[in-house]
């Protein structure tokens, strides 16, 4: 029984955590060698850069408390400062901490990778930025309904994009108080946690927690940028995922990331036998990757 269970592992590598019963036609794709920092240093940015593409940063405005950045496509250095008041301006590759004046203002983040802070009215996509969002800001699929009000127990301290998969560190991930294993039921094995995305579509934060994760299992889920990964192998059924469903983030896209203990994919209620404790991370904002994959640290 043992040889069989771990002959069910080693294909699950395969399948992106999805053994269970409901997900036989769930399959991941990955090619070409591993990738785990996409040559990057150890602080994430690419050697000989000025910044990391799509990053974002404070920026001083003349007259007022702040404003936000972001790198070039090229890393050649940051683009003037926005959300200054007119008038005002902003130093460009200014990186003093900042902030808009006005009461009514709302940080949002649009799907081409830039945090805009803009008043009430402003027609800007999705709320929240620019490194993480709430997780309430966000229509679940396919997950448990209240899994938005599981407590944060635990933050992500590392996410690499490879060629095998999401690659995630988090502290509840080893140790003595680690999130405990649980075997679904009609499952051969068992599984510790599971990963999920959260994209910014027409304004909305849309998300689901469908990649499963066992103990010990470096990465899963395929290279994100191949081929249609996330829209075909991920979110492939319009029936569990909705908006989500058939979609590809574009490359640079900003997109959240989070954990949840044990299996939510395809739970739909708040059950101890798929998450005893019932418990998840913080939803950490990164650009999505190319082909080459990305390593971020927080």
């Amino acid at each position: 029984m043992i040889a069989l269970r771990r002959a069910v592992v080693f294909v699950g590598t395969f399948l992106a955590g999805c053994s269970g019963p409901d997900d036989s036609d769930a399959s991941i794709t990955s090619a070409g060698p591993t990738i785990t920092s996409a040559g990057m240093t150890s602080s994430g940015t690419d050697e000989g850069l000025a910044c990391v593409p799509g990053a974002q940063s404070s920026c001083a405005c003349l007259g007022g408390p702040d404003g936000v950045q972001v790198c070039r496509p090229d890393g050649s250095g940051y683009e003037p400062c926005q959300g200054c008041d007119a008038g005002s301006g902003g130093e460009e590759g200014s990186s003093s901490p900042t902030s808009d004046t006005s009461e009514s203002a709302t940080t949002l983040v649009t799907t081409a990778g830039v945090t805009e802070t803009g008043t009430s009215g402003d027609a800007l996509p999705c709320p929240g930025g620019p490194d993480e969002i709430d997780l309430h800001q966000a229509t679940l699929f396919d997950n448990p309904p209240n899994l938005a009000d599981w407590p944060v127990t635990t933050t992500l301290t590392e996410i690499d994009f490879t060629a095998d998969g999401v690659h995630v560190l988090f502290s509840k991930i080893d140790g003595p108080d680690r999130w405990p294993d649980i075997v679904p039921p009609g499952w051969d094995g068992p599984l510790q946690y599971t990963l999920g995305m959260a994209e910014c579509i027409d304004g909305q934060w849309y998300a689901s927690a469908a990649i499963q994760y066992w103990y010990g299992l470096s990465a899963s889920g395929g290279n994100v940028a191949l081929e249609n990964q996330v829209a075909m192998n991920w979110y492939y059924d319009a029936g569990r995922w909705g908006t989500l469903a058939g979609r590809q983030p574009a490359t640079g896209e900003i997109i959240g990331i989070f954990v949840v203990a044990g299996n939510a994919r395809a739970v739909h209620e708040d059950d101890p036998l798929q998450s005893p404790v019932m418990e998840r991370s913080n939803v950490v904002l990164v650009p999505m990757p190319d082909l080459n994959g990305a390593a971020h640290s927080f």
